[in-house]
C-alpha cells in the first residue's frame, strides 16, 4: 500500500540563494503595493458611481478595507523575512516549505519510523542531502 507523507524542504543558504531569496521577497512586496494601489483605484471609483447607497458604501468601504490589510499584512510579513535573512549567515539552512512524496508500507512495517520527519535539502538548486528519521515537522 502506498500512502501520502510530508516532507520539509529545506534550502542551505549560499551568496546565490541568498540573491535569489531577497529577489523574490521583493518581487511580492512590490506586486502586493501594486494590488493595495489598484484597490484604492477601484474603490474611489466604486464609491464615486455608487454616491447615492450609504449601505452600500460602507458594505463596500468595509470589504476592500480587509482585502488591503490583508495585503498589507503579507508586506510586513514581507519586510520581516527581509530583515531575518540580512541576519542569516551563509550555510545556514532555511525551510522553503514542505511537499508531499509517496511512501510504501506494508504490513509488519514499523508505523512510527514510517511517520518520523524526512526533509529534503537543497543547496544551489540541487538535492544535498535526504535526511530520515528526523522529527516530524507539523506547519
Amino acid at each position: 500500500m502506498q500512502i501520502l507523507k510530508k516532507v520539509v524542504v529545506k534550502q542551505i543558504l549560499t551568496d546565490n540563494s541568498k540573491t535569489r531569496l531577497k529577489e523574490q521577497f521583493l518581487s511580492k512586496q512590490y506586486q502586493l503595493n501594486k494590488e493595495v494601489q489598484q484597490l484604492e483605484f477601484v474603490l474611489h471609483k466604486k464609491l464615486k458611481d455608487t454616491k447615492n447607497n450609504a449601505n452600500y458604501q460602507n458594505s463596500l468601504k468595509e470589504s476592500f478595507r480587509r482585502e488591503m490589510q490583508r495585503r498589507k499584512e503579507r508586506i510586513r510579513q514581507l519586510e520581516l523575512k527581509l530583515s531575518q535573512l540580512d541576519e542569516l549567515d551563509l550555510g545556514a539552512e532555511v525551510r522553503e516549505g514542505s511537499i508531499q512524496m509517496i511512501e510504501e508500507v506494508e504490513e509488519g512495517d514499523n508505523w512510527e519510523d514510517i511517520m518520523k520527519g524526512t526533509e529534503i535539502v537543497v543547496k544551489d538548486g540541487m538535492v544535498h542531502e535526504i535526511r530520515k528519521g528526523g522529527m516530524h515537522d507539523d506547519d
